[in-house]
């Protein structure tokens, strides 16, 4: 899919927006299938005189990763910078988060990178702009409306990396998707039932009950987040020199159990037992 229709929907969405080159031909490769929106920051310090430092690494790339970095770049006064409308470098493999699969970041996600230092990009520390926040608020909910997709559909890239990544700094997901689903009119996005885990391994397989007897009901490819609603005893698992018979029944991503070893946390978790 080629986003051609991008600055339109900026312009319906009252965002300001500028075509850096032939944004519509700049391509990291063919398969760009885009299902939601993925916000980044740079890392990279900006201010009223130097709003978009990164903008040139963006379109070009880096020794080690080639260009376009992402579709669009959001300036320090808000204004998106549009670099690509196909396939670009900036996501990476992706973990499972919300209704977002684990596959290719750069095949299903749209990506925003938000010009600002974050945690500490060339030695100083900087959160988002509020004019930059409102801009990428309102770029979403019109991108997202456009693919037939609710706020959910917007994400972080902490939540979907995979090599321990922390953008965008400073920035509540649950708010951001809040607004952006207030923008859109509906609303806000809520997580599914249960408390919020991360398992440490791959290839993590969901049982229909606590014991390997029976065949998986579906599978963890990589690391991920889990909403675990209760725990339970059943078949004693053993791995990577850990032991443990609780069971923990997950709510999402997949419904259905997964041994406690598998979870990044103590071996009892603290949810009710089933």
């Amino acid at each position: 899919m080629r986003i051609s229709w991008l600055g339109d929907v900026l312009t319906a969405s009252d965002v300001e927006w500028v075509a850096e080159g032939d944004w519509l031909n700049r391509s990291a490769g063919a398969t760009f299938e885009p299902i939601g929106v993925l916000w980044h920051h740079t890392a990279a310090p900006s201010s009223a005189s130097n709003p978009h430092p990164a903008l040139n690494i963006c379109i070009n790339g880096r020794p080690d990763l080639a260009g376009p970095l992402c579709q669009a770049l959001v300036d320090y006064h808000g204004v998106f910078h549009l670099i690509s409308a196909n396939r670009a470098n900036h996501a990476g493999t992706a973990r499972a988060s919300g209704p977002i699969p684990a596959g290719s970041g750069n095949t299903m996600l749209i990506g925003w990178e938000i010009d600002y230092a974050g945690d500490g990009g060339g030695g100083q520390v900087q959160e988002m702009t509020s004019a930059q926040y409102e801009a990428s608020v309102k770029a979403t909910a019109g991108v997202l409306t456009r693919l037939g997709r609710d706020a959910s559909y917007a994400r972080g890239h902490r939540e979907t990396s995979t090599t321990g990544k922390i953008d965008p700094s400073f920035i509540n997901l649950d708010s951001m998707r809040a607004d952006v689903a207030a923008r859109m009119g509906g609303q806000p996005p809520t997580d599914p039932p249960g408390t919020a885990f991360e398992t440490w391994v791959s290839d993590v397989n969901v049982r229909p009950l606590p014991n390997t007897s029976q065949p998986p009901v579906g599978n963890l490819p990589n690391p991920t987040t889990i909403h675990v609603t209760c725990q339970t005893r059943g078949e004693t698992v053993n791995y990577g020199g850990y032991t443990n018979d609780l069971w923990a029944h997950l709510s999402s991503p997949v419904e259905g159990y997964i041994s406690n070893i598998f979870v990044d946390a103590p071996a009892s978790l603290p949810v009710p037992n089933c």
